[in-house]
């Protein structure tokens, strides 16, 4: 992590800055132990407020500079994943001007200056210009236009900034340094009594005006006054989120800052109330392989940490978060608890497999089931092997030959499916269109399933397979609970197997892949996309 604090003087701080590190001494502290110090590089964990210093964090990637406030974090105390997750957020101007003149300020005082007014184009425009890179994930502006946009935020934003008679010297409304940090948009909500329910009354994702969501506030933001609706678990999904059913699947949406003309669209004002391009954001990819929370009958419970299941009365389905087209995979599942009159299907599934029904009932999934040992694809069934029972580790293996066409190499990239919001968050929404896929299904030919219990081949199950994606997948009859190991370490290794890769790995493939297909979409459309 390359920390860049170029507001900092190598000088002795003043009196002024000693007391405000003082005030924040007996705050919650970093994994260091050791208190904020005001005016180098921090971030703060959404969920605890605990402020950690950059260089004791995991992740942090690039320029940081201090006082920014376009990013998410939420530290390894909170993540039940133990690992912690840091993303940059898109920098508003009020955001950016915020950070200039927070560094601007902070320097003064460490040189004893008592300057706390600031020139637009003396001080402003040129630090804001010096250090881009550390303020925003965007690329540098190649016109100047966006001088006048500064001004105009400055002179907008009256509850961030206060400007003098001549309208061209600006300062900070509240002095109070210790007090910039990312959580505060909720804050300026409650005070105009909106919640965050009064946002999200239109099923489609419209654009707001620039300028709309202002981080800083005089207050510091309690942990209660982070709503349920806006928060994400560490593993990097909302708590509340729509399910894939009714003929219509949601994809997880973040703003992609590699797009075209993103910056244009941020500033314009005429694209206010319109719906929201879909190619300025791309499909939010986990950095783990976990059960989907979205992808499952509602009907289906998954544990905390979003690797146990436990079902509920009939079959019902749910999908691993990741799926594979290529190469050989493995996972393990032990089967923690079974009821005499409880079964469980576990095998791989296409993302268009019915999740109200078990696994291998229809074109779209193949399965092993407890009871008998046998496997199903299309609901017939055929004696395979002995079943298996509670305590037992079962495995699976799928083999996809490398397709020939380039093209199907890659995922299905999203960006030109519409964008719609659901507490808070913005999700592609796609058809399924499940009989004209069935339609369209071929055999891949050289592709097999196999299937392992407690370490012991149990042989092939399937061959020549259809071509698709494929998702370890899990039905549940009654109350039964299955855990999922995608690796890479296994309880019970399979023996046999030429060379496989753990699912583990499917996260680094997704977001590899996703990265290259969007990149494809961008190259393809080149000057069809609108301007703003």
């Amino acid at each position: 992590m390359e920390n860049s604090e170029p507001m900092i003087s190598d000088e002795n701080t003043n009196q002024s800055q000693d007391s405000e590190m003082n005030e924040t001494d007996s705050e919650a502290t970093c994994y260091c132990d050791k208190p904020r110090i005001v005016g180098s590089a921090e971030i703060q964990c959404t969920l605890c407020l605990r402020w950690f210093h950059v260089n004791c964090v995991d992740g942090v990637n690039g320029v940081c500079l201090p006082f920014i406030t376009n990013y998410q974090f939420c530290c390894k105390t909170c993540s039940p994943t133990a690992i912690d997750k840091f993303q940059r957020k898109q920098a508003s101007f009020s955001q950016i001007c915020l950070t200039a003149l927070a560094n601007l300020t902070h320097d003064a005082l460490s040189r004893g200056e008592t300057k706390t007014v600031f020139s637009k184009d003396k001080d402003i425009i040129p630090f804001i210009d010096k250090n881009w890179e550390g303020i925003t994930i965007l690329s540098r502006r190649t016109k100047s236009t966006w001088h006048n946009t500064v001004l105009k935020t400055l002179h907008k934003e009256n509850d961030l900034f206060l400007s003098d008679e001549s309208g061209e010297n600006f300062s900070l409304l509240n002095p109070d340094l210790s007090k910039i940090a990312p959580n505060y948009e909720n804050l300026r909500n409650a005070s105009s009594g909106l919640g965050l329910s009064d946002t999200t009354k239109s099923r489609s994702a419209k654009r707001k005006a620039p300028f709309d969501n202002i981080p800083f506030s005089g207050m510091k933001q309690k942990k209660n006054e982070i709503g349920p609706s806006n928060k994400l678990m560490a593993h990097g999904y909302p708590l509340e989120h729509p399910f894939n059913k009714d003929g219509y699947r949601y994809i997880l949406a973040e703003s992609d800052p590699h797009a075209p003309n993103r910056q244009a669209f941020d500033d314009s004002q005429e694209w206010a109330g319109k719906p929201i391009p879909g190619y300025l954001y791309r499909t939010c990819l986990a950095n783990h392989v976990l059960l989907a929370l979205h992808d499952r009958a509602p009907q289906l419970k998954v544990s905390d940490d979003r690797l146990s299941v436990t079902g509920d009365k009939g079959y019902s389905m749910l999908r691993a978060s990741h799926g594979v087209r290529y190469g050989g995979w493995y996972f393990e599942a032990t089967i923690e608890e079974m009821p005499p009159d409880g079964a469980t299907r576990i095998g791989w599934s296409q993302s268009l497999g019915n999740l109200q029904a078990p696994c291998g009932y229809d074109k779209f999934s193949y399965s092993w089931r407890s009871r008998k040992g046998t496997v199903f694809h299309q609901s017939r069934g055929k004696h395979y092997r002995d079943g298996f029972e509670e305590g037992d580790v079962v495995g699976f293996y799928i083999y996809l030959p490398t397709p020939k066409k380039p093209s199907k190499l890659l995922p299905t990239t999203y960006k030109d499916r519409p964008l719609v919001k659901f507490k808070s968050h913005l999700y592609y929404e796609d058809k399924d269109n499940v009989s004209e896929s069935e339609k369209s299904l071929k055999p891949c030919t050289g592709s097999k399933i196999m299937f392992f219990k407690n370490g012991k081949n149990q042989g092939v199950a399937f061959e020549d397979i259809y071509e698709g994606i494929y998702y370890p997948a899990f039905s549940l009859y009654k109350t039964t609970t299955v855990t999922v190991n995608c690796g890479p370490d296994f309880k019970f290794p399979p023996k046999g197997l030429e060379s496989f890769r753990p699912m583990s790995d499917a996260a680094i493939q997704s977001i590899v892949d996703g990265c290259l297909a969007d990149i494809v979409y961008h190259v393809e459309n080149e000057g069809k996309l609108p301007e703003f």
